[in-house]
Order: C-alpha cells, then sequence, then structure tokens
C-alpha cells in the first residue's frame, strides 16, 4: 500500500470549529467542490510521499531533535485565499499570518531532512490550511462572490507546542489521516 505521509501541525478545536462554521455556510452555494472534514483540517509543513520503514525512523529522529530545540510558538490563522487565485482555484484555503517561529520551523526541518535524503521542495513555503479541493467551476460563481467577501476572515490564534508525523490513507469517503508519531516543542 501507499503510504503518503506529511509534518504536520495541529489547529485548535476552536479554530477547527470556526472554519467548519465557515465551511457549513458555503455549502449550500452548491460549488463542486469537496470540502475537507473538520477532524482533518491541519497546517502541513513538509509533504513527504512515500518513505520506506528506514526513513520513517530517521525521518523521526531527525524529527525528535529538531524540536527539542524550539520553544512553542504561536500562529495565527487569516483569510481565505486559493491556489492558483481565487478567480480560477484549484485549492481553496485559509491562510496563516507571517510567523518568524513558523518560516524558522520549516525551513529547519527543510534543511535537516535533506541531510539524510529527503528531497528539499521546489517551491518557498507557503503556510495555509486546505478548506477544499475545486473539482470544477460549476456553479462556482455564487461561492466566489462570498470568498471574496470573507477574504479577510480571522480564525484566531494557535498555540503551537509541537509536530507530528502524520500518514494519509485514501478512502471513498475522503482521506484518513493517522499520526504516527508526534513531537513536542522544548
Amino acid at each position: 500500500m501507499t503510504q503518503r505521509t506529511f509534518i504536520a501541525i495541529d489547529i485548535s478545536e476552536a479554530q477547527r470549529t470556526a472554519i467548519a462554521q465557515t465551511i457549513d455556510s458555503l455549502k449550500p452555494l452548491r460549488a463542486d467542490v469537496k470540502w475537507v472534514r473538520p477532524e482533518n483540517l491541519h497546517l502541513t509543513v513538509k509533504f513527504l510521499g512515500d518513505p520506506d520503514e528506514g526513513s520513517i525512523e530517521k525521518i523521526a529522529l531527525t524529527l525528535k531533535e529538531l524540536t527539542a530545540v524550539y520553544a512553542p510558538f504561536q500562529i495565527e490563522l487569516r483569510t481565505i485565499g486559493a491556489f492558483s487565485s481565487l478567480k480560477r482555484p484549484d485549492i481553496i484555503w485559509t491562510g496563516v499570518t507571517k510567523s518568524p517561529e513558523l518560516y524558522a520551523l520549516a525551513a529547519d526541518i527543510e534543511e535537516r531532512l535533506s541531510l539524510i535524503g529527503i528531497k528539499k521542495e521546489g517551491r518557498p513555503f507557503s503556510p495555509h490550511l486546505t478548506i477544499a479541493r475545486v473539482k470544477s467551476l460549476r456553479n462556482y460563481t455564487p461561492l466566489y462572490e462570498k470568498l471574496c467577501a470573507i477574504s479577510d476572515k480571522d480564525f484566531g490564534v494557535c498555540d503551537v507546542r509541537g509536530i507530528s508525523l502524520m500518514r494519509s490513507d485514501l478512502m471513498p469517503g475522503g482521506a484518513q489521516y493517522t499520526r504516527l508519531k508526534s513531537f513536542p516543542l522544548a
């Protein structure tokens, strides 16, 4: 079985609820999108693909060493946007305001994992939480208008106390995430 793994930061229950309420308010617009289930909301710090079991152990050891030197910090979830644009999106997301600690942690993860053979990401780190995947632009105009109206939505501040090594299994009802290991910040 293919194992898609990634490193993630959990969000608070208050933020999960606020984002879920926003999603619920957008669903009646009946756009052709697949909304992310609230329990699956997370901030991906690094996508790892399908590493073998030996690599998973090296990744876990690296993350354990790395997190030991980082203190907990906060991130703020604000804005709604899309890749590639709100006009013609593939992914609809909630943004993370600029956080020096988050960028430092992500860069350190990228660098340290490259030393054990994990390929570096080809594009700059762009922290976000995916809230929907757009299947087509059918019925998209009402959703687009609503997204523009709430594009500066504030979902609050979240304490980052650790990171997790996660596995994603694609199921008929959508992705199912399993936490493989957790790494608290010092």
